[in-house]
């Protein structure tokens, strides 16, 4: 494999990983120093992806393609919507009191941080939330691929947090789906969940 080839490869990857701002250009300089090569192979490669549509040059930077990053989005959201549906139908019948009782505080803990409108800490307690729902479903390997997918879905949401408006609605919807899982209605849960993910979907969408 050629440099440009070991470049190009690198670069790409980092796209589908959705390790680079879709919203910021480029930083070639940053290429440069995470992959070893040089700012005329970080160029060559680049002028590679653009003609394969993973990144496109405006006023002579060069960003990442809209439709590579929502190619990755869609994929990534289809995969997730399907495997959480399927942990809280487990959930729904292996949650434990302690669980149900973390997440309840989880609830409180997004109460106080809405107050303070810091969309930052709102991500991290949703994390923490979810990673509850994928413990409870008693599958460890199903937790694993889904803590996967949303380590991508967290990537795409920090990228859009600073542009993104009152997530309440968002928010309030885990204390659904937790009734739901309390009450160990499986196929209750599952809509809620895939409704909730399909919801946050379309507002990644709209500031990407």
């Amino acid at each position: 494999m050629d440099r440009v080839e070991q470049m190009y490869q690198a670069v790409k990857q980092k796209i589908l990983n959705l390790e680079l701002n879709p919203i910021q250009p480029i930083d070639e300089k940053t290429l440069v120093r995470e992959t070893g090569g040089s700012l005329t192979l970080a160029q060559q490669a680049l002028e590679r992806l653009a003609r394969d549509g993973f990144v496109v040059k405006q006023r002579g930077r060069w960003f990442v393609a809209h439709s590579a990053t929502a190619s990755t989005m869609s994929e990534i959201f289809e995969v997730r919507t399907t495997l959480e549906g399927m942990c809280v139908r487990l959930a729904a019948e292996r949650i434990t009191p302690e669980q149900v009782l973390r997440m309840e505080q989880l609830l409180k803990d997004f109460e106080r941080v809405l107050k303070t409108e810091d969309n930052k800490a709102l991500l991290i307690v949703d994390h923490q939330f979810h990673g509850l729902m994928y413990e409870a479903s008693g599958n460890r390997f199903l937790a694993r691929a889904l803590e996967e997918m949303y380590t991508l879905v967290y990537r795409l949401s920090f990228f859009a947090l600073d542009r993104m408006g009152s997530v309440r609605g968002n928010v309030e919807e885990h204390l659904h789906i937790l009734e739901a899982l309390k009450e160990g209605d499986a196929r209750s849960a599952e809509r809620l969940v895939q409704q909730h993910i399909a919801h946050f979907q379309s507002m990644v969408e709209e500031l990407l």
